[in-house]
């Protein structure tokens, strides 16, 4: 990548394929009315809502406009807002809800809470509700990382009081019930805004689907969702469903002025509609129209959709070089993205950080998440970056993201995640002795904390590395624990015999 910054410029000719920004949210006029039908059903009895459709279609765009709208716009209810987001697997237990009792703590240090008595009682029931996530993550979540022979990095975990699912769920429901009290009070709501729930592990799946079904008044819970995510089953009488669908012409327009500067006409905006109208396509086709200087019209639309092309590779391909060499370089890593690892991998000295953190922020391609750290802007365009990768390129991606994890272990907040990392990299560089025993070690203990999901996706990556350093003991207790595991997953109440 390079030592330094020199040469790289701001590309500012994109639009980001971020979530927009709120204040240039375009049409979903229905969905957004019927989100706010829902509010009275908050305020009397707690309400959940889903926002489901398939990936670009602009769910997390819709969310950002909703915590605006209750939150920020001027006029509005002034709502309470607390939000998360879940990335893809492997991941932290309970990562998600972790965050939003941060949110709220972040509300009450503020000053948002104006009864003294009701924010120590707030403040109280999230400090015992933290207290008990972290407890019960606390059999997979390292207290430190130590090398284990020089060079190979493991975790120190300590013994903690065991705190079972039960006690997770009551102290997050207490929670819930006094600031839904405090809401009532104030004549407000509380909204709780989950982005991509269909990444969940179990654990926060099984937590969120307990909490939608038994919300105190007070309280609005929206969660966004991709098709066939896995709350299918949800009853849509109690938790409404907010199903994004393609835009329509007259809203494609809506966005051509108002994101881009460019007045597609009609013949246009219905072409785009009946081949392009999910949000993430049309961001990829304006940006490239307008880069290349060329007018929205029918011809070059149907010019640049030629041959059914993935919008994420014409996304790609209107980035500069030095974009797409980032974009390539940091798709191995698995979100949010800590900055040294970034900048170790991208060969960015210290003294460039900054500059580096600027460029990023000024990108099309990726986004500064809160609390630091970065992710792309669109998981779409990290999920073609990874797949278009050679087999060589990927095993030697891996590797150095491995080793510029551990150069800058020192320097990782998230312990859990560097492990995780450091598990999934090794075993995608081929480094089949550092990934068996550390994938094996995880496996087991996302098991013990009945994560099955990403238990058994580390174990077998455990036995495959195992086969192929030929441990034929590694094998049988990899194999084993894979059968435990599956034997888990069919019959999680423990129900045969």
């Amino acid at each position: 990548m390079g030592e330094n910054m020199d040469g790289i410029q701001r590309w500012a000719g994109n639009i980001s394929y971020a979530p927009c920004p709120p204040e240039e949210f375009c049409g979903r006029h229905e969905e957004r009315n019927l989100l706010r039908t829902l509010l009275p059903r908050a305020e009397e009895h707690g309400q959940a809502v889903m926002i489901s459709g398939p990936p670009g279609i602009g769910k997390s765009s819709l969310l950002n406009w909703l915590a605006y709208d209750l939150q920020d716009r001027p006029g509005g209810s002034r709502s309470l807002v607390i939000r998360a987001e879940i990335f893809e697997p492997p991941r932290m237990i309970f990562s998600a809800f972790r965050k939003l009792l941060y949110d709220l703590q972040v509300h009450v240090v503020s000053g948002w809470f104006r009864d003294p008595f009701g924010i120590e009682y707030v403040k109280e029931a999230t400090r015992y509700a933290n207290d008990l996530l972290e407890k019960y993550a606390a059999l997979v979540e390292p207290v430190g990382l130590l090398p284990k022979t020089g060079e190979e990095i493991i975790g120190v975990f300590a013994q903690t009081p065991e705190v079972g699912y039960d006690r997770v769920r009551e102290g997050f429901w207490e929670l819930l019930q006094a600031l839904g009290r405090q809401m009532v009070d104030s004549g407000r709501i509380a909204v709780i805004l989950l982005d991509d729930a269909h990444f969940a592990s179990r654990p926060d799946r099984r937590l969120l689907q307990d909490i939608i079904h038994d919300l105190p008044p007070g309280v609005l819970l929206v969660f966004t969702c991709r098709d066939g995510g896995g709350y299918e089953m949800t009853d849509d009488r109690v938790v409404p469903v907010v199903h994004l669908s393609g835009m329509q012409s007259h809203e494609i327009q809506e966005m051509g002025r108002r994101r881009f500067d460019l007045s597609p006409d009609d013949a246009t905006a219905t072409l785009l509609e009946e081949t392009a109208g999910d949000p993430f396509s049309l961001v990829a086709c304006f940006n490239t129209l307008r880069n290349r200087g060329l007018e929205p019209s029918s011809g070059n639309i149907r010019d640049l959709l030629t041959g059914g092309r993935d919008p994420a590779e014409i996304a790609f391909a209107a980035l500069p070089g030095f974009w797409q060499a980032w974009a390539e370089a940091l798709s191995v890593l698995i979100p949010p993205f800590p900055l040294p690892v970034m900048a170790c991998i991208l060969g960015i000295r210290e003294a460039d950080m900054t500059l580096m953190i600027e460029h990023l922020q000024g990108s099309s391609v990726f986004r500064r998440l809160p609390g630091g750290g970065f992710a792309f802007a669109h998981s779409l365009l990290q999920e073609y970056c990874r797949q278009n990768l050679s087999a060589d390129e990927s095993v030697a991606l891996n590797a150095g993201a491995a080793d510029c994890i551990e150069r800058s272990m020192h320097l990782l907040p998230m312990r859990l995640h560097a492990l995780l990392s450091l598990a999934c990299h090794h075993f995608n560089a081929r480094d089949y002795e550092k990934a068996a025993d550390l994938n094996l070690e995880l496996g087991l203990r996302y098991y013990n904390r009945e994560d099955y999901d990403a238990a058994l996706m580390l174990t077998r990556q455990a036995i495959i590395s195992a086969e192929q350093i030929g441990d034929s003991a590694l094998l049988a207790a990899a194999e084993r624990q894979r059968d435990l595991i599956q034997q888990k997953m069919a019959d999680p109440a423990g129900t045969a015999r």
